[in-house]
């Protein structure tokens, strides 16, 4: 048995020995967060390679490789987990990719996700102290403050980046505003063409 055919052997014991504690992972993440310039979601995890040229050249660090228990399918393709850093908008991921997964796109093109606040756990929305650190850090001018001085996201201007919620200070592991992409559209491929 020469070198080849020994890791090829090792690696299908490996796998079956795995298989069944892989069946049991569902999609249990439906809702990741992409890099800017990402093709829309059914289109980026089938041309991701998964080289992770992206997240080498992330300056911020905020890009993630997805874990296999979150998606077997999308395991080890980028994500951003705003909560533990924001996306800096640099679009280093976007020159590296190799693929086209991820495109440089023109900057009032970068819709990543939308930030939401949750009014119920937001220091200002629950009269606990002032604080206007989404504010403060959103790098979009998308937030801003209602006539008794409370956070409001406009979700046309905002981007998704993440900061806001990377700095908010609230002590729990969510923050009071949050990124999302549900309903977001990203870069997508018409007629052989990205928009």
């Amino acid at each position: 048995m020469n070198r080849k055919e020994f890791l090829i052997s090792l690696a299908g014991t490996i796998l079956t020995a795995a298989s069944p504690g892989l069946l049991r992972y569902k999609k249990k993440k439906t809702n990741f967060l992409r890099p800017p310039g990402s093709l829309e979601e059914n289109v980026f995890s089938k041309s991701c390679i998964r080289c992770g040229e992206c997240i080498r050249a992330c300056p911020a660090k905020c890009l993630k490789q997805v874990k296999i228990e979150e998606s077997f399918n999308d395991w080890l393709t980028p994500e951003i987990i705003p909560r533990q850093k924001g996306c800096i908008l640099c679009q280093n991921c976007g020159i590296v990719c190799p693929t086209g997964a991820i495109r440089k796109v023109n900057s009032e093109k970068i819709k990543i996700g939308t930030a939401r606040i949750f009014n119920d756990m937001c220091l200002v929305w629950t009269n606990q102290k002032e604080c206007l650190v989404c504010l403060e850090f959103c790098p979009a001018g998308a937030i801003y403050t209602d006539d008794k001085g409370r956070p409001i996201v406009n979700p046309e201007l905002c981007v998704g980046c993440g900061l806001c919620e990377q700095n908010c200070p609230v002590t729990s592991q969510d923050a009071a505003i949050r990124v999302s992409t549900k309903g977001e559209k990203r870069v997508h491929l018409k007629d052989g063409k990205y928009y």
